[in-house]
């Protein structure tokens, strides 16, 4: 079956609308058919492109970024000869993404993190249970972070770096009040439940796109998605 591909580019990077017009070109010159059926899914901008569109299309994952790109695999000066190789076959990693709901309202798919934070300078009270296990702690916040997500922001806060292939993500705490939660690593079988148990100004943030207000006595539960990021393996 002829390989087809759709492009998409960070509207909010007007310089990438040309290497839109440049990616589409160099596809129908290979016989590419352009379509949003098609099974790649050509990103152009950066890493939160790619966070964006996952969470819309189910498609296999070729991004075009800059240096400063991490998830990306290829860059403005070499995705010709990266996008070249692929178009006759090839694999695809498939990547964990965590579920969740607040106060039982399902929330998108996060390939990165669920992150409960403050929005003030004030610190929460939060209970987190992780399994069975329960713990009461003071933060700014608690992050659950993917193995994709590890080397971002959860690293930053502390966590650990993960393979991208791993099977288990990480509870995180934000600035904890005198380190009373260490990160946690988390088999991908066990959920995560956390109350908001102090009155707060704080929300959900998902991937860092999409926001959530969270209440007093708020519950976000947290576990593994059914759904996988598929990632071209250049």
């Amino acid at each position: 079956m002829a390989l087809s591909a759709y492009v998409v580019a960070n509207p909010k990077k007007p310089a990438v609308a040309k290497v839109k017009e440049e990616v589409e070109k160099f596809l129908a010159e290979r016989k590419v058919g352009i379509s949003s059926e098609g099974k790649l899914l050509v990103t152009i901008g950066g890493d939160g492109t790619i966070l964006h569109n996952n969470r819309h299309f189910d498609k296999d994952i070729f991004a075009i970024g800059s240096k400063s790109s991490f998830l990306c695999q290829a860059r403005l000066e070499n995705w010709r000869e990266k996008l070249g190789k692929i178009l006759s076959g090839y694999k695809v990693q498939k990547r964990m993404m965590l579920a969740s709901e607040l106060d039982g309202k399902r929330l998108p798919d996060a390939l990165n993190e669920v992150c409960a934070r403050n929005k003030e300078h004030r610190i929460l009270v939060l209970g987190l249970e992780i399994g069975k296990k329960w713990h009461e702690f003071r933060a700014d916040g608690v992050m659950f972070a993917t193995p994709t997500g590890s080397p971002a922001y959860c690293y930053s806060c502390g966590g650990k770096e993960l393979a991208a292939d791993a099977n288990e993500y990480q509870a995180v705490a934000i600035a904890p009040f005198r380190r009373e939660f260490e990160p946690v690593v988390v088999p991908a079988e066990v959920k995560c439940r956390l109350i908001v148990e102090s009155e707060c100004d704080a929300d959900v943030v998902i991937d860092g796109q999409e926001v959530f207000p969270l209440k007093q006595k708020s519950v976000v539960k947290v576990w593994v998605s059914d759904k996988k990021a598929k990632f071209v393996i250049v």
